[in-house]
């Protein structure tokens, strides 16, 4: 992945692309649902990806019209940071 790309799909779901190719899969993780399951997920791709900056969609700025809670992103992220993956 060259260019990890991040927004809020149409279903209130964080969904991770390759922004440099739009032929590879879409990951999602549901925040909403399984936040837990989703840190543990995201981090794990990013640390084994060696992933350290990420291109955002205006999704990400505004979440809360996308049926996330900006507080629920914020937490997300801080937890992802704060993650030992093992």
């Amino acid at each position: 992945m060259n260019r990890p790309f991040l927004t809020i799909d149409e279903n209130s779901k964080l969904e991770l692309s390759d922004l440099g190719n739009e032929n590879n899969m879409k990951i999602t993780f549901d925040i909403n649902a399984d936040f837990d399951g989703s840190v543990a997920s995201f981090a794990t791709f990013v640390s084994e990806m060696g992933l350290t900056s990420f291109t955002c969609s205006s999704s990400i700025d505004f979440p809360d019209e996308e049926g996330i809670e900006e507080m629920v992103l914020d937490s997300f992220f801080d937890s992802v940071k704060n993650y030992e993956v093992k």
